[in-house]
C-alpha cells in the first residue's frame, strides 16, 4: 500500500506541474497581449509591459490554482485509468478512500507551495506591477511611495496618505508655489471627495506664507476647482489581491470604522482564506469523475470535463462575489458556498460509484 500510495501521489504531482507550466505560459502571453493596448501611453513601452505581465503571474497562478489542481488530478488519474492501473488497484482491494488519501497527500505539497507564493509573493508582486505601470503611464506626474501618493500638477504638489477610491482621499496635503518656486500656501484636509467636477474638502487647515508672517486658519469645508484628474490617483489605489491577509484585515477594519462599504475586501479575505480548502475539494472532485468514466473514454474528454467543472467553479465564485458586493450579503457565506456545493457534488458522485 505504501508503494501504491507514493506512486499515485507522484503521478498527481507530476501531472499538476505539467498543467501548471502550461497555464503559466498561457497566462503570460494572454496578459502581454492585453497590455498591447496600453503601450505608448506616457512612458509605458513593450519592456514595461513584459515586466508587468511577469509580475502579475504569481497572482494569476494563485487565483486559478484550484482549477490547475483539478486538471492535474484529472490528467494524472486519467493516465492511470487509461493504462488500466486504477482498475488493477481496485481489483486488488485498494479502496476509494485510499486512492483519495494518496491524491490529497500528493497535492498537499503543491498547496503549501502555492499558498506561500500566493500569500507571500503575489501581493507584493501585483502591487509593484500596477505601481510601475501607473507611474509609467502618468509620465512621472504621479508617484506612489510607502508613505502615500505624490501628484504634480502645474505649480502645485499634492500628497495623499490613503487613496480609498478615485473620488475619495484621506489625509490630503497641497503645496502651492508661484512661478519662481516660492511656497505661497499649504493646505491639509482630513478628507477630499471629487463631486461634479470639483474637489470638496472637509476639516481643512490652510497655512499662508508671506514675507512678513505666516497665517493659519481652519475651515470646516472648502472647494478646490482643480484640474487634478481622478484617474491619476489609481496609482495609489490598492486592490485586495495586492494586500497580505493581515493588511487586508486592518484595511477592512479601517473601512468599517469610517462607514465605508468593505464587502469586497471582506469577500476577498474569506475567499483567500478558503483557497487551500478549495484546492483540496477540487482535487477530490476529480477522483469520482475519473473513476465514473469507462476506461475506454479518451483523455481529451476527461480533460474537457475537468476544464468545464473548474470553469463553472470559477464562475460561481465570481458571481457570488459580485452578488455579495451588490446586495451586501455575508462575505463568509458567499466565499464558502461554492466549496460546499462542489463538495456535495463530489460526495454524491462518489456514493454512486461505490454502489
Amino acid at each position: 500500500m505504501t508503494i501504491i500510495h507514493r506512486y499515485i501521489a507522484k503521478t498527481i504531482i507530476a501531472s499538476t506541474l505539467i498543467v501548471m507550466l502550461i497555464v503559466i505560459g498561457l497566462s503570460f502571453f494572454i496578459s502581454l497581449l492585453g497590455e498591447f493596448r496600453d503601450i505608448g501611453t506616457g512612458d509605458y513601452g513593450f519592456l514595461e509591459a513584459m515586466i508587468h505581465s511577469v509580475l502579475r503571474l504569481p497572482f494569476t497562478f494563485y487565483q486559478f490554482f484550484p482549477m490547475v489542481a483539478l486538471l492535474g488530478g484529472v490528467l494524472g488519474l486519467g493516465m492511470l485509468a487509461s493504462h488500466q492501473e486504477l482498475m488493477i488497484m481496485r481489483a486488488s482491494g485498494v479502496s476509494f478512500r485510499s486512492i483519495a488519501l494518496a491524491v490529497v497527500t500528493g497535492i498537499l505539497t503543491l498547496v503549501v507551495l502555492a499558498t506561500v507564493l500566493g500569500e507571500g509573493v503575489s501581493p507584493y508582486a501585483a502591487f509593484l506591477a500596477d505601481k510601475r505601470k501607473n507611474s509609467a503611464e502618468s509620465g512621472g506626474q504621479a508617484v506612489a511611495t510607502a508613505a502615500g501618493v505624490w501628484v504634480h500638477e502645474g505649480n502645485d504638489f499634492f500628497h495623499v496618505n490613503q487613496v480609498m477610491g478615485k473620488h475619495h482621499l484621506e489625509g490630503a496635503t497641497r503645496y502651492q508655489f508661484d512661478d519662481k518656486h516660492h511656497l505661497l500656501a499649504a493646505y491639509y484636509a482630513k478628507t477630499m471627495d471629487f463631486d461634479h467636477g470639483s474637489w470638496l474638502l472637509r476639516d481643512v487647515v490652510k497655512t499662508t506664507f508671506t514675507h512678513e508672517k505666516i497665517i493659519s486658519e481652519q475651515l470646516p469645508k472648502a472647494t478646490w476647482n482643480l484640474t487634478l484628474n481622478p484617474d491619476l490617483l489609481t496609482i495609489g489605489m490598492i486592490e485586495p489581491e495586492e494586500m497580505t491577509l493581515p493588511r487586508l484585515v486592518k484595511y477592512t477594519q479601517h473601512l468599517v470604522q469610517n462607514g465605508t462599504h468593505a464587502t469586497e475586501f471582506q469577500f476577498s479575505f474569506w475567499k483567500r482564506l478558503f483557497q487551500p480548502l478549495a484546492t483540496i475539494v477540487m482535487v477530490l472532485l476529480a477522483i469520482p469523475f475519473v473513476l465514473g468514466f469507462s476506461r475506454n473514454v479518451m483523455m481529451g474528454w476527461r480533460v474537457f470535463v475537468g476544464v468545464m467543472v473548474g470553469f463553472v467553479f470559477y464562475m460561481v465564485n465570481a458571481f457570488l462575489g459580485q452578488l455579495c458586493v451588490v446586495f451586501q450579503l455575508s462575505p463568509m457565506v458567499a466565499a464558502f458556498l461554492p466549496l460546499l456545493l462542489f463538495a456535495m457534488l463530489g460526495y454524491i458522485v462518489a456514493i454512486k460509484i461505490n454502489r
